[in-house]
């Protein structure tokens, strides 16, 4: 019955606007008739019931909602036909928060937002400023960082596009990941990571998954000693910097 009501009312107003935009084209400028025409007919729809009476917005956990409206920059009572929902959806989709959205009408009366947010994955430091990134890379938020304490820290310039890879071996590799405090890039070329208890591990440019690998099969016996630094830049091989404590010789290799 909404339907057939709602192809009446439009039909009736396409009807007699277009009457009446056919009688004005014969005597006004063609775009000033148009543009009478539009506006007779969104005025007329909107009495007829068809204004913006709700704004559904699912899927919004982090995204400001008064940012997420100033972007729609719809408002209750406009008419629901002259909302520009593909100009809505690009706004929509600048805010860094988003990863995919649908702006739709549901008529008579409401406008649809569906969103689906970015995942936080990391904290980036570089030159002193602290980001939260998610997976891909992307800068997602540099202010109010608090909830995101627990996220790993990755440093430097390049950390973003190369975060994502990192992440998914120190995943396979949990007793490393609990004891991660940072890791870091270096030469953009590999990473070192800093572990909580202060030992530098540094990863090797190529092959860094099997690298890591060798480190956790050694993680009790390894990781809970003395050490400054573990090396494992060299294939089959680790290298480890005793700390001062128990410094007989300046580096014992495994």
């Amino acid at each position: 019955m909404l339907r057939l009501r709602t192809c009446g009312i439009v039909l009736g107003v396409v009807g007699l606007t277009g009457g009446a935009g056919y009688y004005g084209w014969t005597r006004l400028p063609f775009a000033l008739v148009s543009s009478w025409v539009s506006e007779k007919t969104l005025t007329t729809t909107a009495a007829a019931g068809f204004h913006v009476n709700e704004i559904l917005v699912t899927g919004r956990k982090r995204i400001s909602q008064d940012d997420l409206l100033a972007r729609l920059n719809v408002h209750y009572g406009d008419p629901i036909f002259g909302v520009n929902v593909t100009a809505a959806r690009d706004q929509l989709a600048e805010i860094s928060w988003v990863k995919d959205i649908s702006v739709t009408r549901r008529l008579p009366d409401k406008i649809v937002v569906q969103l689906k947010e970015r995942a936080p994955a990391a904290l980036w430091q570089y030159q002193k400023k602290l980001s939260v990134i998610d997976a891909d890379g992307r800068t997602l938020a540099s202010k109010d960082l608090g909830e995101f304490q627990s996220l790993p820290l990755v440093v430097g310039e390049d950390a973003p596009e190369h975060a994502a890879a990192l992440l998914r071996m120190l995943a396979a590799e949990p007793a490393v990941m609990q004891q991660l405090s940072s890791a870091v890039r270096v030469g953009s070329r590999r990473w070192d990571l800093r572990l909580k208890n202060g030992i530098n591990v540094k990863l090797p440019e190529a092959e860094a998954e099997l690298a890591l690998a060798r480190l956790a099969a050694e993680s009790d016996g390894l990781l809970t000693k003395n050490i400054v630094s573990i090396d494992l830049r060299l294939p089959e091989q680790i290298t480890v910097q005793p700390g001062p404590a128990q410094v007989t010789e300046d580096k014992k290799t495994i």
